[in-house]
């Protein structure tokens, strides 16, 4: 049984690594190094905001310096990913090869347990192992004889992020760490862990990785629960509920290809809801926004409509810092397009960068016919980001809304997105998302380099979550009940 367990571990191990076995010259890494330099300066139109460029310099240049002997790409990955310490930007997203990311999908075999990150405790909050012993709640101390909430803190460290917000890639980290475990820290057959069960008792045990579709499988059996995202369900990511006085509006995304997928129409929804809500006399108005990771300007623009009485304008400006693409033979983008055709309909050259035409938010905006005249509470968390944290900004500079949860995932002031291209080095085949349009919002307060702050903070405890209660949502219904 011994060599059996033995060749398992050896078999997987070599599983894990056949990616990386093929080592890439540091000739030719510092040169995927200075692509990806050149790239980012030259189209990351917010490559400097939070950064300088002497400190920016300085970082490629250790990195540079620390390309002595021949490696992976998955370890040269590992080095750019702290790369996003300084980027601080939640849409530039540095992946591992796609090999490397395919087989995390397919093949690897990953830690089978979805985790929960509550006042500096690192909780399982589902068991999706063989092991049907492991208890929900149990604290995770150690992971392969390493601290557990360190090893999350430094993961967490290493994710995207908008300036020195922590609340959006912590939640980035939480709905997946297994993922990014395999991808930082690499797989294992067996992964040791301590535990501390809800009882308080101590566990040693060596866990068996599973394949996703098998944690999948294991998480349907025993929760009924089949993992999808909520963008492949046929559900409506738009919908009210109107109880006497009180209203709540869930708005699950701003993605008008999402909505259309489940046949609802943005504008249509909000003229009917707040027509609704202005005939059934409702004083106070919930807004669920968490979780919404944003989609398009457009249906933002139609639901502030609804909140003030005044015309507005969303965008101060917006811009690309180029209307050229370099190297497009590295990019998943149309390279006659992106520098032929987008340049011509899209870009008009203003001094050193080029405005962006026809965008909807650089208009004035009226106020809709059944404006809402009650009071506003909008509720958010880490994943409230792109869009979101555009409307959560404009609301919260309108002086419109109570906002509770956490704060919101996407700056306050500015956001780059927009036309995204992903870049392939071409030695190392590491991928690198880089947004090229900045959005400049039309508000007063000054950029605090964070997202909305909530006026509560309120956030669900690891008890919260397995008992399936909602602390936010409970917490704005019972402000609410104190005002009537």
């Amino acid at each position: 049984m011994q060599k059996v367990k033995s060749f398992l571990i050896l078999f997987f191990f070599s599983l894990s690594t056949c990616f990386s076995q093929s080592e890439i010259s540091a000739e030719l890494l510092k040169e995927d190094l200075s692509i990806l330099k050149f790239n980012l300066e030259h189209i990351h139109a917010g490559f400097y905001t939070y950064t300088n460029k002497p400190i920016m310099d300085e970082e490629f240049d250790r990195l540079r310096y620390s390309l002595t002997q021949p490696m992976s790409s998955i370890a040269f990955y590992r080095k750019l990913i702290d790369l996003n310490k300084f980027i601080r930007n939640g849409h530039t997203n540095i992946m591992p090869n796609a090999a490397y990311e395919k087989a995390i999908k397919q093949s690897f075999t990953l830690l089978p347990l979805e985790v929960y990150f509550d006042k500096n405790t690192l909780y399982i909050l589902k068991n999706n192992s063989a092991d049907s012993s492991i208890k929900e709640g149990s604290q995770i101390i150690t992971i392969n004889g390493e601290n557990a909430v360190e090893l999350f803190k430094e993961i967490s460290e290493k994710m995207p992020r908008d300036g020195y917000n922590t609340t959006f890639p912590e939640k980035i980290t939480n709905l997946s760490f297994n993922e990014l475990y395999a991808s930082i820290k690499g797989v294992s057959a067996m992964y040791k862990l301590e535990l501390i069960s809800p009882n308080g008792e101590i566990v040693s045990l060596d866990l068996k990785g599973l394949t996703k579709e098998l944690i999948k499988k294991n998480k349907w059996e025993r929760y009924q629960d089949d993992g999808s995202w909520w963008g492949m369900r046929e559900q409506p990511v738009l919908k009210l509920n109107i109880d006497k006085e009180a209203a709540v509006m869930g708005v699950q995304t701003f993605s008008i290809y999402y909505a259309k997928k489940v046949k609802q129409n943005f504008k249509k929804f909000f003229d009917e809801s707040f027509a609704q809500l202005e005939k059934a006399k409702v004083k106070h108005l919930i807004i669920d926004l968490r979780d919404n990771g944003g989609g398009d300007e457009q249906p933002t623009l139609e639901l502030f409509s609804h909140l003030t009485e005044q015309p507005f304008t969303f965008y101060e400006d917006m811009y690309t810092i180029t209307n050229k693409i370099p190297n497009p033979k590295f990019y998943n983008l149309n390279g006659f397009y992106m520098n032929a055709l987008y340049p011509i309909f899209k870009l008009k050259k203003n001094e050193d960068r080029y405005s962006i035409k026809g965008i909807p938010g650089m208009k004035t905006f009226k106020p809709a016919d059944s404006v809402f005249k009650g009071k506003v509470y909008v509720l958010t968390n880490g994943h409230s980001f792109s869009a979101t944290g555009e409307i959560t900004s404009f609301i919260k500079n309108a002086n419109r809304a109570t906002f509770i949860g956490e704060e919101v995932g996407g700056n306050t002031n500015q956001n780059v997105s927009g036309t995204t291209g992903t870049l392939t080095l071409p030695n190392s085949k590491v991928r690198v998302r880089i947004p090229i349009e900045l959005f400049k919002l039309n508000v007063n307060h000054l950029d605090s380099m964070h997202g909305v702050i909530p006026d509560y903070t309120v956030r669900n405890s690891i008890q919260d979550e397995l008992e399936g209660n909602d602390s936010v949502m409970n917490f704005a219904l019972k402000l609410i009940a104190k005002q009537k």
